[in-house]
C-alpha cells in the first residue's frame, strides 16, 4: 500500500509551475497590447481620415452648384473696417455643408439669416454629427461653452467638431477679413482662385479638444475660446480660430506652427495621432502630414495662390 502511494503522481501544479506560468502569460500579455493598441489606432486614424474625405466631397458638391467653395462663416460687421465687431449671423463652413453631407432635414431645419444664439436655432447648433468628430480625440463629444471676454456665459450647448478649415498663413483673429488660404470670414474662394494647384492647397485638418475646442456649426460674435486648461500654453482667441486654423508666418508670429507643435495655441492643427495631422487638401484627397514636415513646406501647403513651389514628395 505504501508503494502504491509513493509512486501516485499529484495532479496539481507546485508553487513554482505556478509562478512560471504567471509570468509566461504576464510577458505575452505585455507584447499583445502594444500591438492591440497600434491596431485599435489605426483603425481611429482611419475613421478620422474618412471624415475628411466625406467633407471634401461634400465641400466639391456644394462647389459644383455654387461655383465657389462655402465661406469660412458669413457675418456682418459694425463697420467696413476688418476688425469691426462682427454682428452675426455667424454660420459656419461646416453648417453650409449639412445638405451635402446628408443631413437635408437638419439643412432644411436651419435659418441661416438668424444668429446662432436664438431659440430658433436650438436644433442646429446642439445636433451632435459623428463626421465632425474624430475618434482620437479627448473630451469626448460634449457641448461646447463660450464666455465673452467679461466672463459672461453667451451659449452652453454648442455642437463641437475636431476639425477646422484652412485660413492661409496669417492669424485668422488678426486677419479675420482676408487671409491666403481658401476660407475666411464670407470667403468666395473656388477652384480658378487656387493657382498654387489643388493637389497642394490645404482644405481643412484636424484640432483635438486637448489642445482646445473648435465646431462645425460657426461663429458667435463677441465670443472667445481658451486653450485647454490642461494645456501648457495658454491663450485665448476670438472664436473665429473654432471654425479655421492657420499656419504661420503672420506679422505677429514669425514662425510656423507646424502639426502637433508643442507650443500650439487655440487656432493651430494638432491632432492625438502619433507623429502627425491628417489633412483635406482642396483635389478631395487626403494625406497625414508629419509633424518633422519642413516648417517652410507646411506653411506653402496653406497659401491658394502664393506661386510656391512644393512637390508631393516634400510633405
Amino acid at each position: 500500500m505504501r508503494t502504491a502511494l509513493a509512486g501516485r503522481r499529484s495532479l496539481g501544479f507546485t508553487l513554482i509551475e505556478l509562478l512560471v506560468v504567471i509570468a509566461i502569460i504576464a510577458v505575452l500579455i505585455g507584447l499583445l497590447l502594444p500591438a492591440v493598441q497600434a491596431a485599435r489606432e489605426a483603425a481611429r486614424r482611419m475613421q478620422c481620415s474618412n471624415n475628411l474625405r466625406q467633407m471634401g466631397l461634400a465641400m466639391h458638391s456644394y462647389h459644383a452648384t455654387h461655383e465657389v467653395f462655402p465661406p469660412g462663416y458669413i457675418t456682418g460687421t459694425q463697420t467696413s473696417q476688418p476688425n469691426s465687431p462682427e454682428t452675426g449671423p455667424g454660420w459656419g463652413w461646416g453648417a453650409m455643408l449639412l445638405n451635402n453631407l446628408e443631413q437635408t432635414a437638419a439643412y432644411n431645419a436651419a435659418n441661416f439669416r438668424l444668429p446662432i444664439t436664438v431659440p430658433a436655432s436650438l436644433t442646429i447648433r446642439t445636433i451632435s454629427l459623428s463626421v465632425f468628430l474624430c475618434p482620437s480625440s479627448t473630451g469626448g463629444s460634449g457641448p461646447v461653452v463660450l464666455k465673452d471676454a467679461a466672463g459672461t456665459t453667451l451659449v452652453t450647448d454648442l455642437s463641437p467638431s475636431q476639425y477646422v478649415a484652412s485660413a492661409g498663413q496669417l492669424e485668422v483673429e488678426e486677419f479675420p477679413a482676408q487671409n491666403n488660404g481658401l476660407f475666411y470670414r464670407n470667403s468666395r474662394n473656388g477652384v480658378r482662385d487656387i493657382t498654387d494647384g489643388t493637389s497642394t492647397t490645404l482644405m481643412a485638418g484636424e484640432r483635438s479638444r486637448n489642445t482646445a475646442d473648435a465646431t462645425w456649426v460657426g461663429v458667435i460674435p463677441n465670443s472667445q475660446v481658451c486653450t485647454n486648461p490642461k494645456w501648457a500654453v495658454k491663450s485665448c482667441e476670438t472664436a473665429n480660430v473654432m471654425v479655421l486654423g492657420h499656419t504661420g508666418p503672420s506679422p505677429d508670429q514669425g514662425w510656423v506652427d507646424v502639426p502637433n507643435y508643442k507650443g500650439a495655441g487655440a487656432d493651430d492643427f494638432w491632432s492625438l495621432h502619433p507623429g502627425g495631422c491628417n489633412f483635406l487638401f482642396a483635389d478631395g484627397s487626403v494625406r497625414f502630414i508629419k509633424e518633422s514636415v519642413n516648417p517652410k513646406i507646411f506653411s506653402f501647403l496653406s497659401t491658394r495662390a502664393g506661386g510656391e513651389v512644393v512637390s508631393a514628395d516634400q510633405f
